[in-house]
């Protein structure tokens, strides 16, 4: 961190070195400076070799170098360029009896700031030059120091991963960084000279622009998330800090808005309340499905004991029979429901997938229809896996009811079933599978595919029941039709 620099202060002890071969320049500059009157106090040190001037040097931070120059001496010019090598920046004067033009410009171009002639020395002149020197070397060091800091904070803002926007009092933007191109696909050339109204959302209630305004142009800071529309027309969040810029006087003239892209967190937290809306309606079907299950028992258990004390033909018995299946059909019900809330223990079997597979493409057809065509493809030596059977069967169910659904008019649907590998590359976009050895049973329809923006909820009940009385089946979506979509299920061998 550089040293904040500042004028000389009147008290100021300056500390000085003299480069020369001669002891006389010496004792004549340190009795000016050590004279009562004189306006310019310091201590001066003598280096009367390169080496030792380069020792001194480093050992001490000096205020101001005096180069003795004579004719042919060439420790000037060597000095200098290793003084900025060394990153040193103090103020150099040249002192010399005699030099020509050409001499003076190449001993100004390595870095001295001014020449006095030593004929001329005197307290008031050597005072005055040193005073110069030193002040205008200071002042150099203060503008540098703050063109460095005007680098770093622009770099800061170029490089930063936030949004950062400067509008002038009227709204109008004046400047947008690297990351808010990136974002909203704008270039800095089609927004500088626009209003920020040009990322407006119709997604977001217009009430609170109202609010912005009120609190920056009364000088306070504005906090809140504001819902932008992309230049593609995409919706993206952002948090959004605005503060107010003010000038000498107190009038605001400009407006820095330094905003966070809350997109990403934003699905992330609707997923999380899905998740434990999900958790809470598994809660509530499995104490329902639970008395439910209680209740079924007892009546498949009244129906058994009646269908044992009538006679065997007996027209009531028709009857009994109906009310025990209803009850073993409720009680299927119940176990998924049950299987659902994750209170129902699984019936897990080392099982074939190739031949459950091949048991149900014999029910299928009866479920979908003669207009869609079936293609069970079960692998040979496929490796055995532990699942309920029950739960993959259903699966199967559901599975060809959604292709039966999406494909009104006809067409294919396939199962298989074959030996998989999950490597490093597949995990690196399907990061909950881990590595290792599957079954993969892959169902596919050539049916309508499914809408983007119905993709992230299709598991959600409701979007399922919207489809169906909409027409179109739970695997529909107009502006992707004929595109196959696929279902797979990868089970740990």
């Amino acid at each position: 961190m550089p040293k904040t620099v500042s004028p000389i202060p009147q008290d100021a002890v300056l500390q000085i070195l003299l480069i020369g071969h001669g002891e006389e320049s010496f004792f004549v500059i340190r009795d000016l400076l050590s004279r009562g009157n004189s306006a310019t106090r310091a201590e001066l040190e003598h280096a009367t070799s390169y080496e030792e001037a380069l020792l001194r040097i480093g050992e001490t931070e000096y205020d101001l170098i005096l180069f003795e120059y004579e004719a042919q001496d060439g420790i000037v010019l060597q000095l200098l360029p290793e003084l900025r090598r060394l990153n040193t920046t103090v103020p150099v004067i040249f002192l010399a009896e005699y030099a020509d033009e050409g001499t003076l410009a190449e001993i100004i171009a390595a870095g001295a700031c001014d020449f006095v002639k030593k004929s001329e020395l005197c307290e008031e002149y050597l005072g005055r030059s040193i005073r110069y020197a030193v002040n205008l070397h200071r002042k150099h060091q203060k503008r540098q120091q703050a063109e460095e800091m005007l680098r770093k904070l622009f770099q800061a803002v170029e490089q930063s991963a936030d949004l950062v926007m400067i509008t002038d009092q009227a709204g109008l933007i004046e400047y947008v960084n690297p990351a808010f191109e990136t974002l909203t696909g704008y270039a800095s050339e089609e927004v500088v000279g626009n209003t920020v109204a040009l990322l407006k959302s119709a997604e977001q209630a217009p009430g609170i622009y109202g609010e912005l305004w009120a609190t920056v142009l009364s000088g306070k800071v504005f906090r809140g998330t504001l819902a932008n529309c992309k230049k593609n027309g995409d919706i993206f969040y952002l948090e959004k800090t605005i503060t107010p810029i003010s000038d000498t006087e107190g009038n605001i003239t400009h407006f820095i808005c330094n905003d966070r892209d809350i997109t990403e967190r934003r699905k992330l937290e609707a997923q999380l309340r899905q998740a434990q809306k999900m958790d809470a309606i598994g809660q509530l079907a499995g104490g329902i499905a639970h008395d439910f299950n209680n209740l079924l028992m007892i009546i498949g258990s009244y129906a058994e004991l009646a269908l044992d004390s009538i006679d065997s033909d007996s027209h009531l018995r028709h009857n009994i029979a109906e009310i025990q299946k209803a009850a073993h059909r409720a009680a299927d019900l119940a176990r998924k429901l049950l299987a659902f809330s994750r209170k129902q223990m699984q019936v897990l079997q080392v099982l074939d997938l190739s031949a459950v597979t091949t048991k149900m493409g014999k029910m299928v057809p009866r479920l979908i229809g003669e207009h869609i065509d079936l293609m069970v493809i079960p692998t040979d030596d496929l490796w055995k896996v532990k699942a309920d059977p029950v739960q993959i069967e259903q699966i199967l169910m559901n599975l060809a009811t959604n292709a039966r659904d999406a494909m009104p008019d006809g067409g294919n649907l396939a199962i298989e079933t074959s030996n998989v590998r999950v490597d490093e590359a597949y995990i690196q976009r399907h990061a909950m599978v881990p590595i290792g050895d599957y079954v993969l049973l892959t169902a596919s329809d050539s049916g309508q595919g499914i809408d983007s923006k119905d993709l992230s909820h299709i598991f959600e009940r409701i979007l399922y029941d919207q489809r169906k009385r909409q027409g179109h089946g739970s695997g529909s979506g107009d502006g992707i039709r004929h595109r196959q979509t696929e279902c797979r299920l990868y089970m740990g061998v």
